[in-house]
């Protein structure tokens, strides 16, 4: 995105992106434990914490290869088989409906407990520590393309016909073509989101610097001047809000940028939204005899929808967020995403969200009925800038500002 705000964190994900396989999948679950999902397939992880060691499992490969030879339904195995559909249904389920973790604003925080951690503050020392570097990613190597005996067989190497040879060489060719994409999008998006994450990390480190030189300064200011500066502070608030988003868990490392504006009591705030293909395109059942779990894809339909709800969902989510955690009265959220550029042929950030929440419509919400919200319908009923086709495609738009909004 364009860092056209002035505080950026990086917020740590319980459910993640996973970017260390080759291809990009999106995860869900507690650290050390997750079902992630993406083109090579459905995975269990499962680390222990503080050992290092950790444990994976191809999900829908173990089912299959685990019922291959059973010709008739086993009762355990059946079981076990519908444990994992349902767990894998469940993580594809908590994907497409972020949204059902939105904390209520009306039970957040009030101005005079505010108030009193700002008076608390100033007589602490200043104990925030700077921003870490971000490390410069590591590329993934590209496949070398198959030779022409490449997965030939003992017995093919003397008895395999010329077409089956055509034929093998053919399928090795396709899935290293599709492999080296895989591979080369992996690596362009690592890129890119280094160079967010050098630019967020610089930007930062400034404000962390300012930061810490304004504490020192008022540290010698009379409680009396502390108060009255109070409701206009702010590097106070945006520092608040951050420890509250850093607290976070979310679908994957994500970027966030925001800015404070305490004399018009809003929040304006830009998150980097997952990529309609980071998202699970496959629902998971098992067969009528009880002996396979079989992956069928879902319709294109369908995986945009729940594409939709899940971004529109990371947007409300984060509105909850900001006004239970600072008691103003406004936000304006808007989201971006990675694409290719028609124009240039570069990736490039596009915004395909932008909306405006009041403390006001965020009341009346059912949080205790959560469940039941449409996210897509939700922001709906509030001002909102979309392009977003009956089918669930988004086009580019130009964000809510200050000016504009």
């Amino acid at each position: 995105m364009g860092f056209r705000l002035r505080k950026s964190i990086n917020i740590i994900p319980g459910v993640r992106l996973n970017l260390s396989n080759g291809s990009p999948s999106l995860s869900v679950g507690p650290q050390g434990a997750s079902v992630s999902f993406g083109s090579r397939g459905t995975f269990a992880n499962l680390g222990l914490p503080g050992t290092g060691l950790s444990y994976r499992t191809r999900l829908d490969h173990v089912a299959r290869s685990r019922g291959s030879n059973r010709t008739a339904s086993d009762p355990a195995l059946r079981q076990s088989l519908e444990l994992e559909a349902a767990e894998l249904m469940s993580a594809i389920t908590a994907i497409r409906n972020i949204h059902v973790l939105t904390p209520d604003p009306r039970t957040g925080i009030r101005w005079s407990e505010l108030e009193s951690a700002y008076l608390q503050n100033r007589i602490m020392p200043f104990n925030v520590p700077a921003p870490v570097r971000p490390e410069k990613p590591e590329y993934l190597p590209l496949p070398e393309q198959p030779g022409a005996s490449d997965g030939i067989s003992f017995l093919g190497k003397r008895f395999e016909s010329e077409s089956a040879k055509a034929d093998r060489h053919t399928e090795n060719v396709q899935r290293w073509q599709q492999e080296l994409a895989d591979i080369e999008r992996e690596n362009t998006l690592r890129q890119h989101r280094y160079q967010q994450q050098r630019t967020a990390w610089a930007e930062q480190y400034a404000n962390w610097k300012f930061d810490a030189e304004e504490h020192e300064a008022r540290l010698a200011t009379a409680e009396s001047d502390a108060r009255h500066q109070f409701c206009a502070d702010t590097a106070f608030f945006e520092s608040y809000l951050a420890e509250a988003l850093t607290e976070t868990e979310w679908p994957r490392e994500t970027l966030v940028t925001f800015e404070v504006k305490p004399e018009l009591s809003t929040v304006l705030l830009d998150v980097d939204l997952a990529e309609i293909e980071d998202m699970p395109d496959k629902i998971y059942v098992v067969n009528a005899r009880g002996t396979e779990l079989t992956e069928k894809s879902m319709t294109q339909k369908a995986q945009r929808e729940n594409y939709a709800r899940h971004i529109h969902g990371c947007l409300f989510r984060l509105a909850g967020i900001v006004l239970h955690t600072l008691p103003f009265e406004n936000v304006i959220i808007s989201g971006s995403t990675q694409r290719i550029s028609k124009r240039t042929g570069y990736l490039e950030d596009q915004y395909i969200l932008s909306c405006k929440c009041s403390r006001r419509q965020m009341a009346s919400i059912n949080f205790a009925g959560i469940e039941e919200v449409d996210p897509i319908k939700a922001l709906g009923d509030y001002p909102i800038i979309r392009k977003m086709s009956s089918t669930f495609i988004f086009q580019p738009i130009e964000p809510f500002t200050l000016k504009a909004g």
